[in-house]
């Protein structure tokens, strides 16, 4: 089944809840990172009181699944964990807030792309669109008219 946003969440037909775009931008980096690894939320029916809403679960090809770790929210500091259980059997082991940070980092340059997709979409739209035109801001703020040319609008 497909998955519909509604307002600025993902929604999912199969169980009926919503997912923010951060959580699914945290799993898009989880994947990225380790196409293995998973971010899952649990629901509330099936947690004890004392357990945390999200998890990450590695999935190796040809093993059992197991949870790398939980967290309250999916976020930079879910990330930041991940990394540091990457590197508990590394000589050069980073520190948390270097984990953190570049978590914070990958989390910028991801919705960053995502900024700049949404760009190329509407460049695309406006090139194939010959029937309208579009007034945008530029980044100093100055009013730009963008129209095919050789088209004339009323306004």
């Amino acid at each position: 089944m497909s998955n519909r946003i509604f307002n600025g969440n993902w929604y999912f037909p199969v169980d009926g809840h919503f997912v923010s775009a951060k959580q699914v931008r945290i799993n898009e980096i989880l994947q990225d990172y380790d196409p293995n690894l998973q971010l899952q939320w649990i629901p509330p029916d099936r947690r004890s009181s004392n357990d945390l809403a999200f998890r990450v679960v590695c999935f190796p090809p040809g093993k059992p699944s197991y949870a790398i770790c939980f967290a309250e929210e999916a976020d930079e500091r879910l990330l930041a964990k991940v990394f540091e259980a990457d590197q508990a059997n590394s000589p050069n082991k980073l520190s948390y807030i270097d984990n953190y940070n570049k978590a914070l980092e990958l989390t910028r340059a991801k919705e960053e792309h995502e900024r700049l997709q949404e760009c190329h979409e509407m460049a695309a739209s406006v090139i194939r669109n010959n029937k309208s035109h579009y007034r945008i801001y530029n980044h100093r703020g100055e009013l730009i008219d963008l129209e095919r040319a050789g088209r004339s609008h009323p306004c």
